[in-house]
C-alpha cells in the first residue's frame, strides 16, 4: 500500500489480504473511496452486546448474542438467510439444550415462589406417636394414652 496515512484496522487488514503488487497499483482516490465505503459500513453499537470465550478444555468455543434494531435492507436479509440458515444442526441442538436449561430454571423458580406464597398452616391434628409403646411414657411426655396408644394433639402438619 502506498499511502501509510490509513490506520483504521479494518482498513488495514483488508489491505493485508490483497497481493501487494495489486494493492501498490490503487491511486489515492480510489483509496480514500475504499476508505470512505469501508467507513459507511462502520460498526456501530448493538442495544446487546456479550462476546464471552467459552473455557472449555481442548475445545476453542466462543459465544456472541447481539441484538438491536434491524438496519439491514429486505435484499440483504434474503441473501443472508441463504449465507446463515437458522436450522441447522448445531443451531437445533442449542435451541433444545437452551430450552431444556429455561424450563428447568422456570420450574425452580415458580415452584419456590409458589411454596413461598403458600400459607403455613397452624392448625394441629392428633396423632398417634408410633415409637412410644407404654402408658408411663406416654404420659411423661405430657400425651394421652387411649385405645393402646399414645396421642399427640398438638402435632403440626409441617413437622
Amino acid at each position: 500500500m502506498k499511502n501509510p496515512q490509513y490506520t483504521d484496522p479494518t482498513f488495514k487488514q483488508l489491505f493485508a489480504e490483497i497481493d501487494p503488487e495489486i494493492a501498490n497499483t490503487f491511486t489515492v482516490e480510489q483509496l480514500e473511496a475504499i476508505k470512505k465505503g469501508l467507513t459507511s459500513r462502520a460498526r456501530t453499537r448493538h442495544s446487546l452486546d456479550i462476546r464471552v470465550s467459552v473455557p472449555i478444555p481442548g475445545i476453542r468455543f466462543y459465544l456472541v448474542l447481539l441484538a438491536g434494531s434491524e438496519r439491514r435492507s429486505k435484499v440483504r436479509l434474503r441473501s443472508e438467510r441463504g449465507l446463515y440458515p437458522f436450522w441447522t444442526p448445531g443451531n437445533i441442538l442449542f435451541v433444545i439444550g437452551f430450552l431444556i436449561i429455561l424450563s428447568i430454571c422456570s420450574y425452580t423458580i415458580f415452584s419456590s415462589v409458589l411454596s413461598s406464597l403458600t400459607p403455613i398452616s397452624s392448625s394441629y391434628y392428633p396423632t398417634s406417636i408410633p415409637w412410644i409403646e407404654d402408658k408411663s411414657e406416654c404420659e411423661h411426655t405430657s400425651r394421652i394414652w387411649h385405645d393402646g396408644k399414645c396421642w399427640d394433639s398438638e402435632h403440626s402438619p409441617n413437622f
